[in-house]
C-alpha cells in the first residue's frame, strides 16, 4: 500500500534522491499545514509515524490519524514551481514544492 506520484513529482523526486540518496517522505502534520503537508527529508522520522510502502527507493510515512483514515490509493502527491518556500523539505532547493491531492472517485 503506497501513494501515488504524477509523472512530474516522479522526477523531482529520482533528482533529489540522485543528490541526497536515501530519503523519506511524511505526509502528515510537520508543523504548518495540519495534515497536509508532503515533507522530504534525509532523516529518518522518530515517533509515532507509520511507513505505508515506498516509491521509487522513498520510504513514504503517514502520520497517525491518516495511516487509519486516509485511504492511500485516493492520494496523489503532485508538484507545483514555487520561486521561494519557508519549507525544510529537500525538493524546495529545486524551486518546487510537492502537494497532495485526492482523487473523489
Amino acid at each position: 500500500m503506497s501513494i501515488n506520484l504524477t509523472a512530474e513529482a516522479e522526477q523531482v523526486l529520482k533528482t533529489v534522491k540522485s543528490r541526497y540518496g536515501e530519503l523519506y517522505m511524511i505526509i502528515g502534520d510537520t508543523g504548518c499545514c495540519g495534515y497536509s503537508n508532503v515533507f522530504l527529508t534525509s532523516r529518518k522520522p522518530v515517533g509515532d509515524y507509520v511507513a505505508i510502502g515506498e516509491k521509487i527507493g522513498v520510504t513514504v510515512y503517514l502520520r497517525p490519524p491518516l495511516d487509519s483514515t486516509l485511504d492511500p490509493s485516493r492520494v496523489v502527491v503532485d508538484v507545483v514551481e514555487t520561486v521561494s518556500d519557508d519549507s525544510f523539505s529537500l525538493e524546495t532547493e529545486l524551486g518546487y514544492r510537492f502537494i497532495l491531492r485526492v482523487r473523489m472517485q
